[in-house]
């Protein structure tokens, strides 16, 4: 078969005139111009409709700029462009911020025969909604401070971004790797002597660069905590509301994962007996298990699709469409980052995909995830909104329609192996995947969440920052392994979001829900319209009132999620009858 077929090239032809990055900075120059005006407008009246609309038009064209710098960060476009790139869009977003901020300071000093007046004339519901809740919320001293807030916080994003692409690592003496080569050799590499030379070379070379790590994490720490005592809220309540769920959901998730803990303890305890060089955190949280599973990315695709279609055939036929319009890029370069993501076009009804595909079951894995964003992104509402995507998407939602197609491709992969090696294999594989939601990403919680009440008192150092992260690991895998990563904190870019604190948790809340939400797949008439419906309603009501309005099942309640993790015990046990 044709290798381009294989490991297809995305089209951006189509986006944003493509590669041609004069062009790009033009029309962006043309978005700034037009805010301008809006914003000295808003200044001395309330914005008319036609006014409202144009912004709503001017925020969704620059979301589709944002994502397609993302997608351009992947290609050869030299770093200092990129920076302009994205801080040109920032900029645009505080000019959005401000208009609507002043819009609101407006809207309060009318009297109730103006503002009804004002209101009758706007025809889009969604607006009104939107500045009903605004009104109710921050001061315009709090508005000023948290546009502030998000455009340093970007700034520092993409510095971190610029430091660790320019990291190289000497794996050998004459061969020096980028960041994210040395991070695939680390965890991918076939040869377990390979992974650990590769693990050993990256601690090395992250430990010499950590000072600069630890004060761009410190900076950012500090940026959030500052704002949020001006707002008088506390960081992890800001977060808990962002994605849509209460404290008592959160604790009823982390309890169901606790009360099985020592299930999933004695899993690895007994993995390491069988194979020694497997009790390490770095061995417990590679992607290539000994083996000789592979799977090409057209037989991905057809798995993918096939397994869809027996719960929603228009899933399934979703991502034939995408994968056949060019919004996957699949295509391993050593300017991708490690892992993959995927770019909302909400505007355009498209998103793009990037990954680094390698025949192996974990980039077969992750193409389902990505393309289960994609899937999320479709089903959101895409009339004119006076939100960013960033203000309205709630991680705990998309992480749950990601991890549903990937659960839904594994579980059927492991279904139709014929033989009972390939079936442990990928079981294995599998119970890898879950010790990484709920024991991995456990550590990563209790990292940010003791680092965020440590950082109230003062800036921590880099080693102070590493024995954090080897305590935080201790405790979420339950003192079961020989060793941890000091600079887990530095891998991994979720720390470094700036729109997104504690993106940690929405991935174990997510995989969590999609187990249960497979379970409803069996039970529930019409599950795929239910589904639909809870994920394109994104947004306009809490995660949690969302699932109690389809699903009639309260997240509060510990019952779902020990049903949950009842089917990964399952797992376990498959597992261990196949041995």
């Amino acid at each position: 078969m044709d290798t381009s077929i294989l490991l297809p090239r995305w089209n951006l032809d189509n986006l944003q005139n493509g590669l041609d990055i004069e062009k790009f900075e033009n029309q962006l120059s043309s978005i700034k111009e037009k805010m301008i005006e809006l914003e000295e407008d808003s200044k001395v009246a309330a914005l008319k409709p036609s006014e409202l609309l144009t912004l709503s038009q001017m925020i969704k064209q620059i979301e589709s700029a944002e994502s397609f710098y993302y997608c351009l960060t992947t290609e050869e476009v030299e770093p200092f462009q990129l920076t302009s790139i994205i801080g040109s869009i920032s900029k645009l977003k505080s000019h959005v911020y401000i208009a609507i901020s002043n819009l609101e300071q407006l809207l309060v000093t009318m009297n109730e025969a103006q503002l009804s007046e004002w209101k009758k004339s706007i025809e889009e519901p969604n607006f009104l909604q939107e500045l009903e809740v605004e009104k109710e919320g921050p001061s315009k001293q709090e508005k000023v401070i948290s546009t502030f807030a998000r455009e340093t916080l970007s700034g520092l994003e993409d510095l971190y971004i610029q430091v660790r692409n320019h990291i190289k690592v000497r794996i050998e003496p004459d061969k020096e790797a980028s960041f994210a080569e040395a991070m695939k050799m680390a965890f991918s590499h076939p040869e377990q002597s390979k992974r650990t030379h590769a693990f050993k070379e990256l601690n090395n070379t992250l430990e010499s660069q950590s000072n600069i790590f630890a004060s761009i994490y410190n900076q950012m720490t500090g940026i959030r905590l500052n704002e949020n005592k001006v707002k008088e809220v506390d960081y992890l309540d800001e977060s808990l509301k962002s994605n849509g769920i209460s404290k008592t959901t959160l604790d009823a998730m982390w309890t169901a994962v606790d009360s099985n803990i020592q299930e999933l303890s004695n899993w690895v305890k007994k993995k390491e007996k069988a194979e020694t060089d497997q009790n390490s955190w770095h061995e417990l949280m590679t992607s290539s298990p000994k083996g000789s599973f592979s799977i090409t990315f057209s037989q991905a695709v057809n798995e993918i699709t096939t397994s869809l279609a027996a719960i929603d055939p228009d899933m399934s036929e979703f991502v034939k469409a995408a994968i056949s319009k060019g919004w996957v890029d699949a295509e391993p370069r050593t300017s991708k980052s490690p892992g993959g993501f995927c770019a909302p076009l909400i505007q355009e009804g498209e998103s793009r995909i990037s990954l680094s595909y390698d025949n192996s079951l974990d980039s077969a894995r992750r193409l389902a995830h990505e393309l289960g964003h994609a899937w999320h992104y479709k089903q959101m509402d895409a009339s004119p909104s006076l939100r960013f995507l960033d203000d309205a998407l709630e991680m705990t939602m998309a992480e749950s329609s990601s991890i549903f197609f990937e659960t839904v491709f594994i579980d059927h992969v492991i279904r139709n192996a014929k033989e009972a090696a390939a079936k442990k294999e990928i079981l294995r594989s599998k119970i890898g995947l879950s010790l990484n939601y709920l024991m991995s990403i456990r550590g990563a919680f209790l990292f940010e969440n003791e680092f965020y009440e440590l950082r109230k008192k003062g800036q921590l150092n880099a080693k102070q920052i590493e024995g954090l992260s080897l305590k935080s690991q201790k405790k979420a895998f339950g003192s079961t392994l020989r060793d941890y990563d000091p600079f887990v904190w530095i891998k991994y870019v979720q720390f470094y979001q700036a729109n997104v604190p504690f993106y940690n948790y929405p991935y174990s809340f997510g995989y969590l829900l999609s187990i249960g939400l497979l379970e409803l797949a069996k039970e529930e008439e019409h599950f795929d319209r239910k589904f639909q419906k809870l994920l394109s309603g994104t947004g306009k009501l809490p995660l949690e009132q969302l699932f109690k309005e389809h699903f009639h099942i309260d997240l509060s309640q510990p019952h779902f999620w020990e049903r949950a993790m009842q089917n990964i015990i399952r797992d376990i046990e498959q597992y261990n009858h196949l041995q």
